[in-house]
């Protein structure tokens, strides 16, 4: 569920600017949860979870995702009420969250930002735009297989 925000090679004079956006989104009830991280690897992902889930104490939270190098730390199964399933290798079809982030590129494709800053201000807008909008969320990333199976578990 991350994606980064940078054009391939682009360095400036003060050196790589990059950001990855990480958000949890909820295919039935259309919360989510997202963070603006300075790094993807297993340590923001640890972090990113565990941030995750302080917005859920007293829920079994279960997080389904994509076999990312950075979602195969051992440690993050540890989490205390908290599950991961990994889909299936190259199945971004599966992964809802993939449709949730297409929305979010489309915001800043084929635009030059003056600074991080305005690129992360425009993500921000858009993540609040589809945030506040759990109705419209819900549509786009609420898959009819993932719906039945959760009939099938409730």
């Amino acid at each position: 569920m991350v994606t980064g925000w940078s054009p391939s090679n682009f360095t400036s004079t003060t050196g790589l600017h990059i950001r990855y956006l990480c958000s949890a989104v909820a295919p039935i009830s259309g919360h989510n949860f997202h963070l603006l991280m300075p790094a993807m690897d297993s340590e923001g992902t640890l972090v990113f979870l565990q941030e995750f889930k302080k917005q859920h104490p007293d829920k079994h939270v279960v997080v389904v995702w994509d076999n990312a190098p950075c979602h195969r730390r051992k440690d993050m199964s540890k989490i205390e009420g908290l599950t991961l399933i990994h889909l299936p290798s190259y199945s971004p079809e599966l992964n809802s969250a993939e449709r949730f982030f297409e929305e979010i590129r489309r915001e800043t494709t084929n635009r030059v930002f003056e600074s991080i800053e305005k690129q992360e201000d425009l993500i921000t807008k858009a993540i609040k735009k589809w945030g506040d909008d759990t109705k419209r969320l819900k549509q786009l990333i609420g898959y009819e297989w993932i719906k039945r199976q959760w009939e099938v578990v409730n």
